[in-house]
């Protein structure tokens, strides 16, 4: 399956190194980013949290379950010193590799009761949706959901809704 880039993709040295691999990942032999499994893989990805270093740290994880109590994935909220930045990612675990609509929302704001901000990836995902946004000297929450079969499937979402990991 052909994944829509979240992020501006980096240039190869030349047209035809680019050319190959759009073709390869258009005809399904080679796995895009989005296709990852593993929270590191998601992580160190550029259609993920874009820490190619891949150190992190998870600050809080809330299990994504619908109305039902049935658990469809989880939100990770993560923390890179290197980046000074957080990342959430709403990882699927039910409908894993289906494009179903998936969202990952991280709420800022300054250490105070200053303005909020928030950043988000929504979209029909197999995999994940993940958001990054530097938040040194911030305090912040998130949310995460998945949806069972398309934008209006039955919703499993898990969230931390107090202001956190301020500083």
């Amino acid at each position: 399956m052909f994944a829509i880039p979240r992020r501006p993709l980096r240039r190869f040295a030349g047209t035809g190194a680019a050319t190959l691999v759009f073709s390869a990942a258009v005809i399904g032999l080679a796995p895009g980013p989005a296709s990852a499994h593993s929270l590191s893989d998601i992580v160190r990805s550029s259609e993920g949290c874009g820490w190619s270093s891949g150190t992190y740290t998870t600050q809080d994880s809330r299990s994504a379950v619908n109305r039902n109590g049935s658990r469809y994935g989880t939100v990770y909220l993560l923390w890179s010193g290197s980046y000074g930045e957080n990342c959430v990612v709403t990882r699927k675990e039910s409908w894993h590799g289906t494009a179903t609509w998936t969202i990952a929302q991280l709420y800022y704001r300054s250490s105070g009761s200053g303005a909020e901000g928030v950043v988000q990836d929504e979209g029909q995902y197999g995999h994940y949706a993940a958001t990054t946004q530097k938040t040194a000297g911030h305090c912040v929450r998130f949310y995460g959901a998945i949806s069972s079969g398309g934008h209006g499937g039955p919703l499993a979402s898990g969230s931390r809704d107090e202001w956190g990991n301020c500083g």
